[in-house]
């Protein structure tokens, strides 16, 4: 398992330069997805959207998880 500090790009820039490298089954966990200008909105309408490959919940109350699907 790896996780990310801070002082990275947005979720949404950061998503983009590693799915790539997700396997299907890869989960994403996004912490303060609610609350966060960096998650919000561009990310969480992007793992959310039907046509993404990407099956994604809010998990907790700002918690979002997701899991690469294809």
């Amino acid at each position: 398992m790896r996780t990310l500090g801070s002082d990275l790009p947005d979720a949404i820039d950061l998503l983009a330069r590693v799915e790539s490298r997700l396997r299907p089954g890869a989960l994403i966990v996004a912490d303060n997805a609610d609350y966060s200008p960096d998650c919000s909105p561009e990310y969480l309408a992007y793992v959310r959207s039907p046509v993404s490959r990407y099956l994604s919940i809010a998990f907790a109350d700002d918690v979002e998880l997701s899991m690469r699907i294809g």
